[in-house]
């Protein structure tokens, strides 16, 4: 039965998911039916509830359709009452339809009225706004003329106090008439204006020059206070003429000063360069005395004067030192940038609180400023309002607007200042001192030269026989090298001193001078004072001896600590040299070479450590090949050589966990490289032992097992807590004792039937490599040729004649004549009977395994059965078979 599917809209059916939720699959916008049923019935088992879901399925349709049928009823039963409702709605909506419009018309009907009421009052505003603007500009013009006339009087009377505040305001008018510039009168006013602010200028600049023809000024036919008034105007006039007045005063100041520092001069040089600034103190003490009167605080004449008397030194200095590069001495540069930089620090503290006073001025001004922007804004609005033209309008409409631009700038800047609230560096920070930063290099060669000399001294003054204490406690550890504390005592002075001149290139050469004396520590101080035997020849060859003392054991303990000391110290500087250069320097900053190097040095020294522990141990492993283990008669307590072993450990280890301080980690990489440098040398020596008899092995298996205590006790051993020894060095020795145990089992088997002892061998052994040739264990069983026969006759059948070669050949044969004539007896046996055997036994491990694997399934193999019920047909028959049911259903 064909079903027709009803598609919505996504935001109809939206809609629908929302006012009706539901979980259930089959309301699902992309219902799959066949997904659907396969969640039903995923397997050929679940077909049994097939009639129960049916049944489900049937009655969710029967109440599905009751549900339809209900809402067709109820939407039938009020179909009559909805319509008379419709009705009802439409009569009302053509009821306010109509009220609406009668009060649009009433509406109209009142606007025309207020209109002709307020006509005429609209005419009366305007023509008082135009009388108030007349009234209002014939004020300013009144003002305007008689401000004019009267500062004509007052500039040739000199009464520039009463001058600058008339000047102020006369301009300020002027304003007033800057949209009236094409009337005669306003235009001649404009250029009396103009012409007085020049004879002002110009009359002021004379009497200035008057009264300052020399650094000390000469007031007898100058009153100090009209200069003071004099200022007064200045400030009022444009600014150009001010700040050319104020240049000119600077540079009779300072008029002295050039000839006296002269670079010819007999106190140009670097080591006079104090008498610099001892003599703009002098010139500061006269101009408070004289000149502070005179000129306005809002000037800040002494900040600038402080200011010019940098730049001039600064391009005195570098001509200076241009031209007598060849002179620089490394004390006088630093005396030079020293008292510089006293001086700059001086400057920056006396003129701190100045600025911060002028930041205080700045906001008072700004806000001054916001209200007088605000108020001319509002005077072109009216003045545009009554404009007579539209263009005059425009015009008045524009200063507005540009007025309304200015103001808003303003309270963004004054805005983001507040919020920052960064005070910004003083301009006398290096104004002077950055002038010797191409010279630093005379700075780093000397700390070169200073550095190479401190590791000739700590070189010569090396005793390591002074280091070893004569009485030390008992949890003390090695002390680290004093010189290494001196050595980045002096790194870290450096840096102070360098990072105050400058934080760029030349700081950057230091950090590389830096770079190659820690290189240099490492190998002259460090790895050259360890002890004379520790040679890299010495450690590189692994039988090599390598006899200390307890006072070198103590001096490499010293070196390793001095080494951990010195890595961390230098990851230390390194973070600190990436903070103290400027980019892009501080990116180039890494000492993982350096790094590397001194971990190179820890890892001599523990190998220093482990080399000597195991030459202490080595006669010890000599004596267990040494001893005739085949006339041992029985089995006693453990032998000497393990007693000996454990005495060097208890004598060494323990020291050297104390020498190591805090430093655990290295004492536990200790133990782990001795552990896999001396548990080998055991199964080394058990192998090179000739004859071991059956009690030997008894007795070498108990000494083993004792042995491996004692090794796994080593962390720890004579420790005030005993702790439990890492994972990795118990692994390393349980692996390599229990090899040996392994091995010394195989020799205490019984040799007879040679089967058994075979499959003893192989499943001791296991799949690796052998740790002894079979022939190599015969030997050591002391096996007479005749008896080794049998046993490698049944080996070679049981491995096989391919693998019995490979490890002849790997191995070599240690029981030449056994091998002989188990070749011998092969050859007459012949291959086919090897070859038929070979392939007898490979159909037989097939046939069992097939056996075993029906057996473990439960049933009988059939490989048409297991190749007709795969997953893929059988969920092929599951789904025609549903198929078919939902037809029959349908």
């Amino acid at each position: 039965m064909d079903v027709e599917r009803v598609e919505f809209d996504e935001e109809v059916e939206a809609a629908i998911a929302e006012l009706f939720p539901s979980d259930d699959p089959l309301d699902d916008l992309h219902f799959d039916s066949v997904e659907y049923i396969n969640s039903l019935f995923p397997n050929e088992q679940s077909l049994s509830s097939l009639d129960g879901t049916v049944a489900r399925l049937k009655k969710k349709l029967r109440v599905v359709d009751e549900d339809i049928q209900s809402s067709i009823r109820s939407q039938t039963r009020a179909g009559n009452d909805g319509q008379q409702a419709l009705e009802d709605a439409q009569q009302g909506m053509s009821e306010l339809l109509s009220r609406i419009r009668n009060i649009r018309t009433k509406a109209e009907t009142s606007e025309k009225m207020v209109q002709e009421i307020t006509r005429d009052i609209k005419s009366l505003d305007n023509a008082k706004r135009n009388l108030t603007t007349s009234i209002t500009t014939l004020n300013h013009l009144h003002m305007l003329v008689g401000g004019v006339d009267t500062l004509e009087s007052m500039t040739k009377r000199r009464q520039y106090h009463d001058a600058a505040n008339l000047l102020a305001a006369v301009i300020n008018v002027l304003h007033h008439f800057d949209g009236y510039t094409n009337v005669t009168q306003v235009q001649e006013l404009s250029r009396k204006v103009e012409g007085i602010k020049r004879a002002l200028a110009t009359q002021i600049q004379v009497e200035f020059k008057r009264a300052f023809r020399k650094p000390q000024p000469d007031l007898s036919e100058t009153d100090p206070q009209q200069l003071t008034e004099a200022c007064a105007v200045l400030d009022v006039l444009d600014a150009d003429i001010k700040d050319s007045l104020v240049h000119w005063f600077l540079d009779v100041q300072l008029k002295d000063y050039r000839p006296s520092f002269h670079i010819d001069a007999e106190h140009a040089w670097l080591d006079k360069v104090d008498r610099r600034y001892a003599w703009f103190k002098r010139m500061m003490t006269a101009y408070r005395e004289v000149c502070a009167q005179i000129f306005p605080e809002s000037w800040h004449m002494p900040h600038l004067l402080a200011r010019r008397f940098c730049s001039e030194t600064h391009d005195q200095l570098k001509a200076v030192l241009a031209a007598r590069e060849s002179d620089i001495d490394v004390q006088v540069l630093l005396f030079a940038i020293k008292k510089t930089a006293h001086f700059e620090n001086w400057l920056t503290a006396k003129f701190s609180v100045e600025e911060e006073e002028d930041e205080e001025e700045d906001e008072e001004g700004a806000a001054a400023r916001e209200e007088r922007l605000l108020r001319e804004e509002m005077d072109l609005q009216q003045r545009a309002d009554v404009a007579s033209s539209e263009e005059e309008r425009e015009s008045l409409l524009r200063q507005k607007r540009e007025l309304e631009r200015q103001r808003r700038m303003g309270e963004a800047a004054a805005t983001g200042g507040r919020r920052h609230g960064k005070k910004a560096e003083s301009p006398f920070t290096n104004a002077i001192g950055k002038v010797f930063e191409d010279y630093l290099h005379v700075y780093v060669e000397a700390q070169d030269k200073n550095l190479e000399a401190m590791l000739d001294e700590f070189t010569k003054a090396f005793k390591s026989s002074l280091m070893f204490p004569e009485k030390q406690e008992e949890d003390e550890a090695a002390k680290e090298l004093e010189s290494s504390g001196d050595l980045f005592m002096f790194f870290r002075n450096c840096i102070m001193q360098c990072s105050s001149l400058t934080t760029g290139e030349p700081m950057y050469n230091l950090y590389t001078v830096f770079k190659k004396y820690l290189r240099e520590y490492a190998d002259r101080i460090l790895l050259a004072n360890l002890p004379k035997s520790t040679s890299l020849a010495t450690l590189l060859v692994k039988e090599a001896e390598l006899k200390l003392s307890m006072e070198e054991v103590y001096l490499v303990c010293s070196i390793l600590n001095t080494a951990d000391y010195c890595l961390q110290t230098t990851e230390q500087l390194e973070a600190k040299m990436k903070e103290k250069l400027d980019a892009p320097f501080n990116e180039q900053v890494n000492l993982t070479e350096e790094q590397d190097k001194f971990n190179e040095v820890i890892t001599t020294c523990i190998q220093v450590l482990v080399r000597a522990l195991e030459t202490v141990t080595q006669p010890s492993l000599t004596a267990i090949y040494k001893t005739k283990w085949d006339q041992i008669e029985e089995v006693g307590d453990t032998s000497p050589f393990v007693s000996a072993i454990s005495k060097h450990i208890v004598q060494m280890v323990p020291r050297i966990r104390r020498y190591f301080g805090n430093n655990r980690k290295y004492f536990t990489n200790f133990c782990l490289k001795f552990a896999n440098a001396f548990v080998p040398k055991i199964l080394s020596s058990l192998k090179k032992c000739k004859t071991v008899g059956t009690v030997g092995a008894e007795q070498l298996l108990l000494d083993t097992q004792s042995l491996k205590h004692v090794l796994t006790q080593l962390p720890s051993v004579d420790a005030a807590a005993a702790r439990k020894p890492p994972a990795a060095y118990t692994r390393i020795v349980n692996r390599g004792l229990g090899q040996a145990e392994t091995l010394l089992k195989l020799l205490m088997a019984p040799h007879d039937p040679p089967g058994i002892f075979v499959q003893d061998y192989t499943k001791l052994i296991g799949d690796d490599e052998p740790l002894v040739p079979f022939a190599k264990i015969l030997d050591m069983k002391g096996l007479r040729k005749a008896e080794q026969q049998p046993l490698l006759a049944a080996y070679r059948e049981q491995v096989g004649e391919a693998a019995f070669k490979q490890e002849q050949a790997a191995h070599g044969s240690s029981g030449v004549g056994g091998v002989a004539a188990l070749g011998l007896a092969f050859g007459r046996r012949g291959g086919g009977d090897r070859n038929k055997k070979d392939k007898d036994a490979s159909s037989a491990s097939s046939s069992s395994a097939t056996a075993a694997a029906e057996s473990g399934s439960g049933k009988t193999a059939n490989p048409t059965t297991s190749a007709s019920t795969s997953p893929t047909k059988r969920g092929s028959i599951n789904i025609r078979k549903l198929e078919s049911l939902i037809k029959r259903f349908q």
